[in-house]
């Protein structure tokens, strides 16, 4: 039996959709080659409370997932309460089913375990008013994975946790926001569940994880790239499991996407030599979306600019995009050592001149003349 899991789709009409829509129809396209049996998704179908395009665009890639084999899909910190039901309701060859909150579902041969994202708040609710808070809503998450241990073990199919969850001890990718994580949970905990395999959303950079007493977990990733600096691998994975008993005896490969490589390059204006130092070099940008960020004072705003866009022709050619993105620095001055030991204005005035560098030639004596008028004034 083949499981496809796929995770953190992050649908967004404001955050690349195009390419969002032509990963996720590859990867429709690659499900039915490899002829998966059933198809779980672990969380964040969207990016936030969806739009009717978004809509569109999941239900037609949920129904092309959906013609070829069941599809489960459990709600992510991302999305919107009552989004996902929708696709649910959709018509298909196979099933879509949809677990906003917690609860086992019996799909293709499979018992899967649903765990939407956990919650605080709603964890409280199922203990005693006046429960200890620090651990209460802990316990409450276990209690919930206990009783997912007790329906699983009468199964004698493959036995699957789809959880989006913020796990101890995960990595993330470098610039990845992490919205709404009130609460984390452990690898073991999670085990407590007695799935064979614990299918996770939330991180989207693709790690595995395994329990004191023998259980996996992992964490597709993303299937595409949804921030700058995620210079990782994007994909899904493909679990195959043997027939026989017990079933944590199953293969999973990661399947790499074409997913467009996003560069975040930064620089800092080097005056002397008059480049951009720290920019990398051209060799890998091909079919890249690449951001050049450069930190560049006031005054060579100009020069800075005028090599960016040099930088910028050349990588077009080489099948680039690049935005530019420019960081004035502003110049705050300490005042010189002089300055600050003159004792009149005068004296303040030649001493910051010289600290700049200005000579005001012809117009110095006039300057200080009426600085001396105004400190006699002043002092009278």
């Amino acid at each position: 039996m083949r499981i496809a899991i796929i995770a953190d789709s992050h649908f967004s009409e404001r955050s690349r959709f195009d390419e969002c829509v032509r990963i996720h129809e590859w990867i429709a396209q690659d499900m039915q080659r490899r002829d998966v049996d059933l198809v779980l998704h672990s969380g964040d179908l969207f990016d936030a409370k969806s739009t009717p395009t978004e809509r569109k665009a999941v239900a037609d890639w949920l129904q092309r997932v959906a013609a070829a084999a069941p599809v489960v899909i459990v709600r992510g910190n991302h999305d919107a309460l009552g989004d996902l039901p929708l696709m649910g309701r959709l018509k298909a060859r196979h099933p879509i089913t949809v677990e906003e909150a917690a609860g086992v579902h019996y799909v293709a041969g499979a018992a899967v375990a649903c765990l939407a994202w956990p919650r605080k708040a709603e964890l409280m609710a199922r203990v005693d008013a006046g429960a200890d808070s620090s651990t209460a809503a802990s316990e409450a998450l276990r209690a919930v994975l206990l009783s997912f241990r007790q329906q699983l073990e009468q199964h004698d199919g493959p036995r699957v946790l789809l959880t989006h969850a913020m796990v101890d001890g995960s990595t993330t990718s470098s610039g990845q926001p992490l919205v709404g994580c009130d609460m984390s949970v452990g690898v073991d905990d999670l085990a407590l569940a007695g799935a064979d395999l614990v299918a996770l959303g939330h991180i989207h950079q693709h790690q595995r994880f395994e329990s004191s007493d023998g259980a996996s977990l992992v964490y597709p990733g993303s299937p595409r790239r949804t921030a700058f600096g995620e210079l990782e691998r994007k994909g899904y994975l493909v679990a195959e499991f043997s027939d026989g008993d017990p079933f944590r005896d199953f293969d999973w490969r990661f399947i790499e996407t074409p997913a467009t490589p996003m560069l975040l390059l930064e620089a800092v204006w080097d005056a002397e030599h008059g480049i951009l130092f720290g920019l990398h070099r051209l060799t890998d940008v091909a079919g890249a979306e690449v951001r050049l960020r450069y930190v560049v004072p006031g005054e060579h705003r100009e020069a800075a600019r005028a090599r960016a866009e040099e930088y910028r022709a050349t990588a077009l050619a080489r099948g680039a995009v690049v935005k530019l993105e420019e960081v004035v620095e502003t110049s705050v001055r300490a005042r010189a050592p002089e300055v600050a030991e003159a004792k009149t204005l005068t004296d303040k005035l030649r001493a910051y001149w010289k600290a700049k560098g200005e000579d005001l030639g012809e117009r110095e004596p006039s300057l200080l003349g009426k600085a001396s008028q105004i400190e006699e004034e002043v002092a009278a």
